[in-house]
């Protein structure tokens, strides 16, 4: 998989002190926003926040990804996660995954465990080749792509771009990276979401922390 952090809320901690300070303030935020708070002291209100699960100002703050090369398999699990998350995915309605537009087998995820055992491999990449061409007959009998997409798996990789708020990516982060049995996948693109806002925001790393 390949991800990368494309946008971002240009000063997370500036933004959260600026929404818990206006929910306990007489200033209005406008003049708030004016002020130069300490970095410590942002970074206090922020903990605060977080360790006592008053989120709500997180979600000011939001990060935008780009992500190629996962499976349909993570992405059906990613899109449960409705709240705060947002989603623009490749269609395989509109996108051809035929072997003459793609120079070969359509793009596929092959999981660890079956890459480390030859005749697992031998046996998942024989039924990816069989799968690609009933996709192509079918598309050659003039059935739309949009009919003929029923037989790829979930294995079929696919592109999306994703935005969340920081409320958001913690509680996927502790769902899908801390909870014990997470699958592989999903697991790695998360926790490498998590490392990319890390190295723009430090202040939060104390906050990814896999158990």
């Amino acid at each position: 998989m390949d991800i990368e952090l494309i946008s971002k809320t240009s000063d997370f901690l500036k933004i959260i002190w600026l929404a818990a300070r206006t929910c306990k303030s007489k200033k209005n935020p406008q003049e708030l926003w004016d002020e130069k708070p300490s970095q410590e002291d942002m970074e206090r209100i922020a903990g605060t926040i977080i360790r006592s699960g008053h989120n709500s100002v997180l979600e000011h703050c939001y990060v935008t990804y780009a992500v190629s090369g996962v499976s349909r398999s993570l992405l059906a699990q990613y899109t449960r996660h409705r709240i705060g998350i947002s989603i623009s995915v490749q269609s395989q309605r509109s996108v051809s995954q035929s072997s003459d537009k793609n120079g070969g087998a359509f793009d596929a995820v092959v999981p660890h465990m079956i890459e480390s055992n030859e005749q697992a491999k031998e046996i998942y990449m024989g039924q990816l080749e069989s799968i690609q061409q009933c996709y192509d007959k079918l598309l050659e009998l003039n059935i739309k792509k949009e009919d003929a997409r029923f037989v790829l798996p979930n294995a079929a990789s696919t592109n999306f771009v994703t935005t969340l708020n920081l409320r958001s990516l913690l509680d996927v982060y502790n769902k899908r990276v801390k909870t014990p049995g997470a699958q592989w996948e999903i697991k790695e693109m998360i926790g490498r979401f998590a490392d990319l806002i890390c190295d723009e925001e430090p202040w939060l790393k104390g906050y990814f922390i896999s158990e």
